[in-house]
């Protein structure tokens, strides 16, 4: 009898462990919306006041907005005004009752930064927020000259005006009615005009046009998109459905995009066009300009081979300063140049070494040093000291031990011989500098750590903590934050973060589905490096169902880390990701017994609908169910930039009879409908009907695979949505999800 119960206990343990209710009344109890009402604002947003150091930030707690001021060089913090102060002296002021909803209180400064200035009907006031006395305003402003109303690019002095006209650009003296026209060429997409697709001939509209400090020169990039082919999507749901065309660039297209740049001066009221041209369907952007020269970039389509250029004012001829090739292709998203002192200097980011680090060069393009170095990612300048020959930019993974996504902020001097770490704490650091160098906000925290929001110098030091959120409210409502954890890749070297959400009724003696939550990249990963309540993809109510919610890096995934990691995609812009994941969640389930590896679920949005799918297809005796919105399946009709950057394209020459050097580009890559015919799980394939951004011929293709591979699915399609859902949509999208994977890893898995 003894060991009958034994034997009856071990084979009832499996219903047991397997008898699972899916909670969507915990999922609903955990949603955004209702998170924000535990909860106020995390970090502060510093707003210098008149280029000061001192600055005003408004900080919501409880339901509650405040303002506050903080003056750095007294280490003071304190309320900018009470609203309902303020609104009783208005009353006393005026002997009337006060329209609060007719009061806009977002703060104007005085130039002696003393007073806040507002208008109530018609009349200014003036609120000294040191002595708190109201007062009519009666300041004579610096800026209160007479106000001339200007259409278009005013310079600096406010004595010229630039702007647009029938798709030209046109220069007049302010007070003046005589204009000059500057071009006449303008056509609708070969354009002066900042809404190249504007209509409007008889009209003055802006321009893109940029003025120099000096307010005698000034540049525009102008784009000839004439040739740049159309996409459409269909709005349903207006009383008469109508077509939404716009222009739309493919990778490989024939016709893209062509830049030109022009330079004019208002005292020859001329404008002369540089002579930019060397590579076929190049990209051109300014980074600096003086009374002399034009400093520009141009880019290769390929996208492996960039030149700093200076093109001169006068007569647009141009000298290269910089080459760089960087093989399979550039770092869009951390490369960076700065021109310091005029041109003298010139910051440069490479990751030649298979880092990214900057570098030192003179004008003329001679190497002077390396700035940072070793094997860790310098990243974004945020603040540079042109006397004290110091940078100061944030750093991913300097600090032993730590994650390589926590950004901290560093110094370094321009010889690189001083380096230091101003931001010490183990966390991810979002810097704010004030105008003068000499004071930074500093709100650091991490996924599992609460955010503090202080003030520091410009070396570092502690002045003051200026805000710590209460989420007191978070936790007494059974919220708790989600955990870190770290994994292999499939190279069994490499390391990969990843975060992991819990039910809150979790119990460690069960066992419980695992979903992955995806995003490929390669221009980012969704493994949030601060806190987060919010998440993106809101893990925390899925994962109340009765799931354990997974997100993980992946090789290939983020541009912050070294070169052979970010570039490991490249030329496999569809599987680079799949096996990484796959070999994660294997190794998780291997640590964690409470996770289930057989009732396996994944999901993506956009890029990671697309890797979800794909994933689904290419393991389908591992993934049993997958939710993938807006996915671009189709790569070959989404984004040029992505899939030129991360695909990559080759570029074809042929010399003509006349010795002319023509190019092509072409354009490949392996696309999701190729693996319908292995899918064997539960799919769901949703898209929004006007996403202009992954258009929904990207889900329409892999749904008609699966149709001809005689494969089940289940589809949505949300009506007057775009890429992003909103609304009751959103809500609508969010809650099916929670169901179709409660359906098939929760309900019907139990015998």
């Amino acid at each position: 009898m003894k060991y009958f119960s034994i034997l009856l206990v071990l084979l009832i343990a499996p219903i047991y462990l397997f008898a699972q209710t899916a909670d969507y009344k915990a999922a609903e109890k955990y949603d955004a919306p209702n998170l924000a009402k535990k909860i106020g604002m995390t970090e502060i947003i510093p707003f210098f006041i008149n280029k000061s150091d001192a600055f005003w930030f408004n900080y919501e707690d409880k339901g509650i907005r405040n303002y506050f001021f903080v003056d750095p060089s007294k280490k003071e913090k304190r309320l900018l005004f009470d609203k309902k102060t303020v609104i009783e002296k208005l009353g006393i002021l005026r002997n009337e009752k006060v329209d609060s909803l007719a009061l806009n209180f977002m703060p104007s400064f005085s130039d002696d930064n003393k007073r806040i200035l507002f208008s109530y009907k018609g009349t200014r006031y003036a609120y000294d927020f040191h002595e708190q006395n109201l007062t009519e305003n009666t300041i004579k402003q610096k800026t209160d000259a007479v106000v001339v109303r200007l259409i278009g690019n005013s310079s600096p002095d406010k004595k010229w005006q630039l702007y647009s006209r029938n798709h030209n650009l046109y220069l007049k003296k302010v007070g003046d009615t005589e204009e000059t026209a500057l071009s006449n060429d303008g056509q609708l997409y070969y354009s002066f005009c900042m809404n190249e697709f504007d209509s409007s001939a008889l009209q003055n509209l802006p321009t893109n046009v940029i003025w120099q400090t000096d307010s005698k020169n000034f540049y525009v990039i102008r784009k000839d998109n004439r040739k740049v082919e159309t996409m459409s999507v269909v709005h349903t749901l207006p009383a008469r459905p109508w077509i939404e065309t716009y222009k739309y660039q493919l990778p490989g297209d024939k016709y893209v995009s062509q830049y030109e740049l022009w330079i004019g001066n208002v005292e020859n009221k001329k404008l002369i066009m540089v002579n930019t041209a060397k590579w076929a369907d190049q990209t051109v952007s300014v980074v600096f300009s003086n009374s002399k020269e034009t400093f520009f970039l141009r880019k290769k389509r390929t996208l492996d081979e960039i030149e700093l250029c200076a093109g001169n004012n006068t007569t647009g001829e141009v000298r290269t300063i910089i080459n760089e090739i960087s093989k399979p292709c550039i770092n869009g998203e951390l490369f960076n140049v700065s021109i310091l002192n005029g041109g003298k200097d010139i910051l440069w980011w490479s990751d030649r070494t298979g880092w990214g680090h900057y570098y030192l060069y003179d004008s003329v393009g001679k190497l002077k040093g390396q700035i940072t170095n070793g094997d860790w990612t310098a990243g974004k300048i945020l603040s540079i000291d042109t006397t004290g020959r110091t940078i100061y930019f944030n750093g991913y993974g300097k600090e032993s031990g730590r994650n390589p996504y926590l950004a901290h902020l560093y110094k370094a001097s321009l010889d690189g011989r001083k380096q230091s770490l101003l931001t010490p704490e183990d966390a991810s650091h979002k810097i704010h500098f004030s105008p003068s160098g000499n004071y930074f906000t500093d709100t650091y925290s991490r996924i599992d750590l609460e955010p503090k929001n202080v003030l520091r110098d410009k070396d570092g030091k502690l002045i003051l903590e200026i805000a710590k959120p209460d989420i007191k409210g978070l936790y007494d409502m059974g919220w708790r934050m989600p955990e870190s954890f770290k994994v292999k890749a499939k190279d069994g070297v490499t390391d990969l973060y990843g975060i992991m959400w819990k039910p809150y009724n979790f119990d460690s003696t069960k066992i419980y589905p695992i979903i992955s939550q995806v995003y490929p990249g390669p221009q980012t990963e969704t493994v949030w490096p601060d806190f987060t309540v919010f998440d993106k993809y809101n893990n925390t109510s899925l994962a109340q169902v009765g799931f354990i919610v997974v997100c993980m890096g992946h090789r290939g995934g983020s541009p912050f880390r070294d070169k052979k990691y970010f570039s490991y995609g490249y030329n496999n812009l569809r599987d680079y990701p799949l096996e990484d994941d796959k070999y994660g969640l294997e190794q998780l389930a291997q640590q964690y017994k409470f996770i289930d590896i057989n009732r396996l679920g994944i999901f993506g949005h956009s890029g990671g609908a697309a890797m979800a799918t794909a994933a689904m297809c290419t393991y389908p005796d591992f993934y049993k169910v997958a939710v993938a919105s807006s996915g671009n399946h189709d790569n070959t009709i989404y984004n040029r930039n992505w899939g030129e950057s991360f695909q990559g394209i080759t570029e074809v020459t042929d010399t003509t009879k006349e010795s002319t050097v023509k190019s092509s580009f072409r354009f490949k890559v392996a696309v999701n409908q190729t693996l319908a015919k292995f899918l064997k799980g539960h799919l769901l394939l949703v898209t929004g009907e006007v996403d202009a951004n992954v258009h929904p011929g990207n889900t329409y293709r892999m749904v008609d695979a699966l149709i001809k591979a005689g494969k089940d699915f289940d589809m949505l399609v949300l009506p007057d949505q775009s890429h992003h859902y909103e609304g009751v949509y959103k809500s609508f999208f969010e809650n099916k999800l929670r169901h179709y994977f409660g359906k098939y890893l929760i309900e019907n898995t139990r015998n």
